[in-house]
């Protein structure tokens, strides 16, 4: 059973929350502390509750490739289109709802924190959620330091007439994140036996989280011993087949570090199924086709040869898609593929306002058993996997101490993999070299999984991704421009704190610059 089963039923209990802002007030709407915080059926029922506020609303994650030279957005007169061409204010509805959902998941990690101690329970069990809830917290915390800067940390619910606090600068709340999540490791397993369990974080996760937020602030040193942790565990390694890291059929596999659990053929969108499906199909399978990859990433894959498609001479553009980087096909779909047993054609719809704007949509994720979308989708969405750690630890490694053979031998590994099987990397390459061979890596490897835009960020090379042409190609292979976009570097890299925070804190909260 998945961990979504356990929550279903809380959402009656502990609502969505209705109060004007979301550095939450404690709300007035759940059971008391009297009558519900007693067994341990309460305390794992609640934690289980807490994880479904891990990815965003909307499938954020995946469109997150849109604010990057990954994709464009399809519906460019929506939030989303707003956020792409660098025109979005301060009242754009997704900077508040993944500002809200992630508050909501910390006001709940509190609420569990200040009532854990009353529970009936074995003390080793109750040490178990202790962790999984402080990694939550971390969790949710972090995704606030990625999209805003620096946020207010919260360990308590507020009370409700409480003052909202100041922002906390991105270095306390970075060292707050690690904090917890070092805390969490000392508290969790290795594994679970019982598969009523999956989905539960294990102490994987919150040397994951460190390893990655510390990547992201380049706190290099930090970021390569915690993946060596990860990596010295003995519990995960990369999954054979890459496509299928992807499907439903090879979820949980041992790759998967932490995930976003679903229901198979779910009722509804918002508890227990997932909106991909819907957002990213094609329209012949029912879906809106939201996302547009760029020419830019196509031409990024490199060739079968470990060569660019400048230098390889296996690249026929004539024939562009033959004898490329597996992954390419395992991710996207272009004219004249065949997926779900129907063959994708943009033929008379690219650019219609309701298809792909530049000839090529979303292959991973979607889900070829849900033509039509008669449920919400149900493949887990994976927010760490062994491949991410891999990465950051070359990366770090190289920018604590050069390619050595140990940054070699990671990349090697994913670039191998069996179903890639591409070249390792050329010896001897400099420091410099290196770099760039991972951040190419980094990008084909991770697309549309919510991580390229922060990387980007961490880069400081946003401006230079998104301020390029986007450009597609229609079906019968023309090079099209599709947009010209126009990336502020005094205010892009960070996304508006929501109008009704700033509202409420009575000038506490101070807004991100250019907003």
């Amino acid at each position: 059973m998945k961990l979504k089963y356990l929550f279903i039923s809380l959402i009656s209990l502990f609502g969505t929350g209705c109060n004007d802002g979301f550095l939450d007030k404690i709300p007035t709407d759940q059971l008391s502390d009297e009558s519900f915080w007693m067994v341990k059926e309460d305390a794992m029922k609640y934690s289980a509750a807490t994880y479904r506020y891990l990815v965003q609303s909307g499938n954020h994650m995946v469109m997150l490739d849109c604010y990057t030279d990954n994709a464009i957005p399809v519906h460019i007169h929506a939030e989303q289109g707003d956020i792409s061409s660098c025109t979005a204010t301060a009242s754009n509805p997704h900077f508040k709802q993944v500002w809200q959902d992630a508050y909501r998941g910390i006001r709940r990690c509190n609420i569990f924190l200040d009532n854990i101690a009353k529970v009936e329970m074995k003390e080793d069990e109750k040490t178990i959620l202790i962790g999984e809830i402080e990694f939550l917290r971390a969790y949710f915390h972090a995704t606030l330091l990625k999209f805003y800067g620096g946020i207010p940390i919260l360990t308590r619910s507020l009370e409700l007439n409480e003052t909202i606090p100041s922002r906390n600068t991105e270095e306390e709340v970075y060292k707050f994140i690690v904090d917890e999540c070092d805390k969490a490791a000392q508290k969790l397993p290795l594994s679970r036996s019982d598969n009523t369990e999956l989905g539960r974080a294990n102490k994987g996760a919150p040397l994951a989280l460190k390893a990655h937020i510390s990547y992201l602030m380049k706190k290099y040193d930090v970021a390569a011993s915690a993946a060596k942790e990860v990596m010295n565990l003995g519990v995960y390694n990369l999954y054979g087949n890459y496509g299928d890291l992807f499907s439903a059929e090879h979820e949980n596999n041992c790759e998967v570090i932490f995930d976003h659990q679903y229901m198979e053929n779910a009722l509804d969108y918002d508890y227990t199924g997932s909106w991909i499906d819907q957002f990213f199909s094609p329209l012949m399978m029912g879906g809106w086709e939201a996302l547009s990859p760029t020419q830019d990433l196509i031409d990024a894959y490199e060739c079968t040869d470990g060569k660019s498609i400048g230098e390889s001479k296996l690249y026929n553009p004539e024939k562009p898609f033959e004898n490329r980087d597996p992954r390419l096909a395992y991710s996207i779909l272009w004219h004249g593929c065949e997926f779900g047993g129907q063959i994708y054609s943009t033929e008379g719809t690219m650019g219609n306002g309701n298809a792909t704007r530049t000839g090529y949509t979303m292959r991973k994720y979607i889900n070829p058993k849900n033509v039509g979308n008669e449920y919400p989708g149900w493949i887990n969405y994976i927010l760490f996997r062994y491949a991410e750690v891999l990465l950051i630890y070359a990366e770090a490694q190289n920018e604590l101490s050069g390619p050595d053979a140990s940054v070699y031998e990671a990349v090697n590994r994913i670039r191998q993999r069996p179903s890639v099987e591409l070249p390792p990397l050329p010896a001897n390459l400099t420091k410099d070299q290196m770099r760039e061979a991972i951040r190419r890596e980094r990008r084909v490897e991770f697309t549309f999984e919510g991580i390229h835009l922060f990387e980007t960020r961490s880069w400081r090379t946003t401006e230079a991704c998104v301020n390029k042409p986007a450009y597609g190609m229609t079906f019968d292979g023309k090079k099209v421009l599709v947009e010209q976009r126009k990336f502020d570097p005094n205010k892009n890299y960070l996304w508006a704190l929501p109008l009704t925070e700033i509202d409420l804190s009575k000038g506490a909260l101070v807004q991100n610059p250019g907003y």
